[in-house]
């Protein structure tokens, strides 16, 4: 299943173009959508005026599906190429875009010989992943989507080393405690409501620390989760025992892929360069919708003819 692919990066949105039989032109993040960064995935992306210069690896996220090493070339934008799509089999391609101008996160793996870290809420649905672009800066943590007053829990067992309103004179985390792990890790937990821990109590793995809410520089109530190996941030799901796209998420996700991509695959815009437009490729992901507007176009065409043959 493994495909070369072009990646290019111009403003917020992030497409992709396989080199295969098909060929097709797929864009993967439309403007007002946030890059999602999957498990595992570890990218080195220099961007330029003309695109992306280099990517080291990067991955797809349906089914496990997986590109590792993937060449990228500088490649511009078409203006044909519609804001979202979706392949049959590949649904999206996530990224860390860490890019050298701007200050992102380096991506990492997880450290070796630390014990992996639980989940610290239950049901929350992820609306924003670690490196995902925001303007010219990169998400430096994971956003869990959860109603306010949601229990907080530690991620692993540690001794708190912050528990206020202002951490490190900046009132933008709002509520936050932050917990110093084994083996130089990190956790951080933002936005809370309200702390249950003091600076020096000693936490275990999934003890209640806090309640979820919307202190600080938040638009909607979430936890925001950061994770730190020897002060330097990394990607929390490296560290994270379940893989955030086996939660709740996954269905969420592909159930508004999938909508979405059946409104492209509907557009006069899409293209591939095998098939031309409405390519046999682009039909099979549009079917229902191709079906739908079948009955409605025939009904009209007679219409028409019924009126001719009044007026005639």
């Amino acid at each position: 299943m493994n495909s070369p692919a072009m990646v290019c990066q111009s403003s917020r949105v992030l497409w992709s173009r396989l080199v295969n039989a098909a060929a097709f032109m797929v864009p993967l993040l439309g403007i007002e959508m946030d890059p999602l960064c999957a498990a595992d995935t570890a990218t080195d992306v220099s961007n330029t005026q003309h695109g992306a210069e280099s990517v080291w690896k990067i991955s797809m996220l349906q089914q496990g599906i997986k590109m590792s090493c993937v060449i990228a070339s500088p490649v511009r934008n078409s203006p044909a190429m519609p804001k979202l799509a979706k392949l049959t089999l590949a649904l999206l391609l996530a990224a860390n875009l860490p890019a050298h101008a701007s200050g992102a996160p380096e991506p990492s793996e997880a450290p070796a010989a630390t014990s992996r870290w639980s989940l610290p809420l239950d049901g929350g649905k992820v609306s924003s992943f670690f490196g995902a672009l925001r303007g010219k800066r990169a998400h430096g943590g994971v956003d869990f989507s959860t109603p306010t007053g949601t229990p907080i829990k530690a991620t692993d067992g540690g001794t708190v080393v912050a528990s206020t309103n202002r951490y490190e004179g900046d009132k933008k985390y709002g509520e936050v405690v932050v917990i110093e792990h084994p083996n130089g890790l990190r956790s951080l937990y933002a936005h809370l409501k309200e702390r249950l821990v003091r600076v020096g109590d000693m936490v275990s793995a999934g003890e209640l620390i806090g309640h979820s809410g919307m202190t600080g520089r938040s638009t909607g109530p979430h936890l925001h989760l950061e994770a730190f190996q020897d002060g330097k941030r990394i990607d929390p799901q490296n560290l994270l025992d379940k893989p955030l796209e086996d939660n709740a998420l996954a269905q969420a996700l592909n159930a508004k892929r999938a909508g979405e991509a059946d409104a492209v695959y509907s557009s006069p815009r899409f293209e591939t360069r095998a098939g031309g437009k409405h390519g046999k490729h682009a039909r099979h992901g549009s079917g229902k919708a191709a079906t739908a507007k079948a009955p409605a176009k025939a009904k009209a065409v007679a219409s028409k003819s019924a009126k001719r043959s009044k007026h005639g």
